[in-house]
């Protein structure tokens, strides 16, 4: 059987079947863009950006959530599936795991509400609430704190007077500058002291020298009085190169967990932390280096 098609439509007929369609195209975007702008008038929000999952009723920052390796997979990239670093490329990033839930959950707030200013992490914290951020600090400091370090040709090339005053600077000081020993503040085996001071060995020593950067020009900053910008401004270039490198060549431990709170006074009062005793005398008293650091045998002293 022969089924004959309609006839095409003449062409002069053309343009009239265009802008036919035309206009049934504009009436369908007007439509749209009237809905969108009425939802807008009624103060809602037509799509909800990344919302935090649904957390249980009662303390919420404490429920555990399920998956959060699956729901963390964007920050894997640059900080490891169990933010442990990652191999190669990633001179910037820092690792996250076994770091104080405090101090993380600070950063991300500080990254959300200006006072850092990494666009990735901007972007990434800008829609998030303080119940979400809580959960994912708290996730990241359960991890085992073994980062993924490598040793920088610079760190393995540091001459001995370098070595030596890296060491100075890490566990007595310099007076003169009036700068503490960082195992003041970060402990003897430099883990880090709970809720807010973050653990230092095995960060890339790139990254170290881009933050104290960020302290001295303002890029990153913390609550009043802000102890690190402070510190960072006293240090001289040379000094902040020789910390760095220094450090990113100790190799972290798994084992190694942040002190409990109040395990040691500091020796500077910091804006974000609670509960800080100002020590009289900022810098000078020397601290004893860990057997930690030297035998990579844990040490849970006080400095």
């Amino acid at each position: 059987m022969n089924r004959s098609l309609p006839p095409w439509p003449p062409w002069p007929a053309l343009p009239a079947v265009a802008a036919a369609c035309a206009g049934r195209l504009l009436r369908s975007a007007a439509l749209a863009l009237g809905l969108m702008l009425a939802v807008v008038a009624r103060g809602e929000e037509a799509v909800p950006v990344h919302p935090p999952p649904a957390l249980p009723a009662g303390d919420a920052a404490a429920a555990p959530v399920p998956d959060m390796a699956e729901r963390l997979a964007a920050c894997a990239s640059c900080h490891g599936t169990q933010g442990e670093g990652v191999v190669g490329g990633a001179e910037f990033y820092p690792h996250l795991a076994g770091k104080p839930a405090g101090y993380l959950l600070a950063q991300m707030q500080a990254f959300r509400e200006g006072r850092r200013h990494y666009p990735r992490m901007v972007y990434l914290m800008q829609y998030m609430d303080d119940v979400w951020l809580a959960q994912i600090a708290r996730w990241y400091a359960d991890q085992p704190a073994l980062a993924v370090y490598q040793r920088s040709a610079r760190s393995l090339a540091m001459t001995p007077q370098r070595r030596a005053r890296a060491e100075q600077l890490m566990f007595q000081g310099d007076a003169g500058a009036g700068v503490p020993a960082c195992a003041a503040c970060h402990g003897r085996d430099l883990a880090g002291l709970e809720p807010g001071v973050p653990a230092l060995i095995g960060l890339p020593a790139d990254y170290l020298v881009a933050q104290f950067g960020g302290w001295v020009t303002g890029m990153r900053r913390s609550q009043e009085p802000d102890c690190m910008a402070d510190i960072a401004r006293r240090l001289e270039p040379a000094d902040v190169v020789v910390i760095a490198n220094w450090l990113a060549a100790q190799p972290a431990q798994a084992q190694l967990r942040p002190a409990p709170a109040d395990s040691w006074g500091l020796p500077l009062p910091c804006g974000t932390l609670s509960g800080v005793s100002d020590v009289a005398g900022v810098a000078g008293s020397d601290v004893v280096p860990p057997a930690a650091v030297e035998s990579g045998q844990p040490s849970r002293n006080r400095p």
